[in-house]
């Protein structure tokens, strides 16, 4: 028997299985010693789905349309960090109008995927109910305004995507067609009934209790760009790390542990991280508009996880805002510009809704895929997960499994993202 089973055999578990509201399956174990928690253990055992694998081989379009299926939420944040890859490797330089229709779409998606969180399940922590159709009975006026900004990111997507699940109209080089004038204003029109809701709705969430509860912890981001980053900027850290995208596996590490179907992150240097929305604003809270800066005082930046609703809240109107203002001032040119493939090596970072995505990729001479390498915003934060779960559990009263559920869910993780690297071990 080894060390750790030995060890293990002393201690009770108590075992959360599965966790709910979050999206994919995983449980939570928290393994004590009389009363003293003595360790965390996030479990996802989602089946691997191998995407690595299945992109090695076929051509950069192929990969655009593969890659959007690892996520139902977040599928443009997938195809626009490989888009990045692949014109980085032939040298493609995309003009201004189609640098801000990508920005557009990928504002699309943040509102979408935010405000699915936030109201379908999230919010119904900071009421004490079950689900949202029980938080419906009381708050049918706070849901229904989520819907209308769901709807909102979705308009954007499929008005700039095609359809607002996996959409189809991405390529390397651009779109493959633009939208028309009349499409156009059509999603303006929804964008601007959608502001002053989420506007309305940030004054509220500003209201709720949030428990007193805060870590140290390091949040990794792109930064240092001229806009609040999504696709731009360095690698940034609230330690002060600075990297250019190139030098990211220099400074990360996955590994791997034999309870999880996820690859977990961290630095070289054994430091746990986390990346997310509670990061970007972490470490870009100057690159916001002054009034929205204003309206978050006292509760932005922080190291409060439960926080993270406000976080989202204010990302989903930066996005309404920034995308209304792309399309207000979209002039009509062409939707994609040519060029040649090349081998060669190309890495994409982008910021999607829960964090850092990386992908590397290797392009033989007949431009296929020889290598893929991704790395999820959800793998990334699993080490964070459980650390927050550990301190939460020994500092905050009440229920153990409740408290656990919500300090898993502040981070909004997608688990089917996460699960699909190459090899499994059995022990």
């Amino acid at each position: 028997m080894s060390l750790e089973k030995s060890w293990r055999v002393r201690l009770k578990e108590v075992r959360i299985d599965p966790l709910t509201r979050v999206e994919g399956l995983g449980r939570v174990i928290l393994y004590t010693e009389g009363r003293t928690l003595k360790d965390v253990r996030l479990e996802i055992f989602e089946p691997p789905r191998f995407f690595e694998k299945l992109l090695v081989g076929k051509k950069p379009d192929q990969v655009i349309d593969t890659v959007a299926r690892i996520c139902g939420l977040c599928p443009v944040a997938y195809q626009l960090t490989a888009v990045e890859a692949f014109e980085g490797v032939f040298n493609v330089k995309v003009p201004s109008h189609i640098k801000r229709l990508r920005r557009a779409l990928y504002c699309g998606e943040w509102i979408s995927s935010h405000s699915a969180h936030i109201f379908f399940l999230h919010l119904p922590d900071f009421f004490g109910k079950e689900s949202f159709l029980e938080l419906a009975k009381e708050k049918k006026e706070v849901l229904d305004a989520g819907i209308t900004l769901r709807k909102a990111g979705n308009s954007i997507l499929e008005l700039l995507g095609g359809r607002h699940i996996h959409p189809v109209n991405l390529r390397v080089g651009g779109f493959y067609r633009l939208p028309s004038e009349a499409k156009i204003h059509q999603t303006l029109s929804i964008l601007e009934n959608a502001l002053p809701v989420a506007e309305s709705l940030l004054d509220e969430f500003k209201k709720l209790e949030f428990p007193n509860f805060e870590r140290e912890r390091v949040s990794v981001s792109l930064g240092e760009a001229d806009n609040y980053p999504i696709t731009e900027g360095s690698i940034v850290s609230s330690e002060g790390l600075r990297l250019n995208k190139s030098e990211y596996e220099e400074y990360f590490e996955e590994y791997q542990l034999p309870h999880s179907t996820a690859l977990y992150s961290r630095f070289k240097n054994g430091e746990t991280y986390e990346v997310g929305a509670l990061a970007r604003v972490k470490n870009n809270f100057h690159k916001l508009p002054p009034d929205l800066r204003d309206k978050v005082k006292g509760h932005l930046p922080t190291n409060n996880p439960y926080k993270s609703l406000l976080a989202r809240m204010v990302e989903v109107i930066y996005a309404l805002r920034e995308s209304k203002n792309i399309l207000e001032r979209l002039e009509e040119d062409e939707p994609f510009v040519e060029y040649d493939v090349k081998e060669g090596e190309g890495i994409g970072i982008t910021e999607a809704p829960r964090g850092l995505l990386f992908h590397r990729y290797v392009i033989n001479k007949r431009g296929e895929v020889e290598v893929a390498k991704i790395v999820p915003p959800t793998s990334q934060n699993q080490k964070a997960m459980e650390g927050d779960v550990f301190l939460g559990i020994k500092t905050l009263n009440g229920d153990h499994q409740v408290t656990a559920e919500r300090l898993i869910r502040n981070f909004d993780p997608c688990i089917s993202c996460a699960s699909h690297f190459i090899e499994v071990f059995v022990e």
